[in-house]
């Protein structure tokens, strides 16, 4: 995974975003809005061993720092707070994110050299959200 800390990608196209988003309960005014945007995704690694995943739009940049293996307390884009858990499995982040209506989703991460394709999914919803961004580098 190390190979790809620091590389941004910017989204380039998003299959289901908005459906997976109605799913997990994000209002009409906050769907519309991250679904408007590109975000640049970052990956890094802090000098105490934890993790940083960067989202930079022109709205706003949210930074999530986390340790591998231990669940922590997270807020989504529509300020809903949540559990999550992020696990390395070669050149996959994944993260489980559990909301406190007990919905559980799971967003797999998979670096390359020049893509980053994010694959969302959630019990209980029948479809998958793929986002796929590009290397900036």
């Amino acid at each position: 995974m190390d190979t790809f800390l620091g590389k941004k990608y910017k989204l380039k196209s998003s299959d289901n975003f908005e459906e997976y988003l109605k799913f997990i309960g994000v209002g009409l005014l906050s769907r519309k809005l991250v679904i408007s945007l590109s975000p640049i995704s970052e990956l890094s690694k802090n000098e105490d061993g934890s993790y940083s995943l960067t989202m930079t739009t022109p709205v706003r940049k949210v930074v999530t720092t986390f340790r591998l293996g231990e669940e922590f307390d997270e807020e989504r884009p529509d300020g809903v707070k949540v559990k999550s858990l992020m696990t390395i499995e070669g050149n996959k982040l994944v993260q489980v994110q559990r909301d406190p209506s007990g919905k559980t989703s799971k967003h797999v991460r998979e670096f390359k050299d020049n893509t980053l394709t994010v694959i969302s999914t959630a019990e209980g919803w029948d479809g998958t959200c793929i986002r796929v961004y590009e290397s900036m580098d």
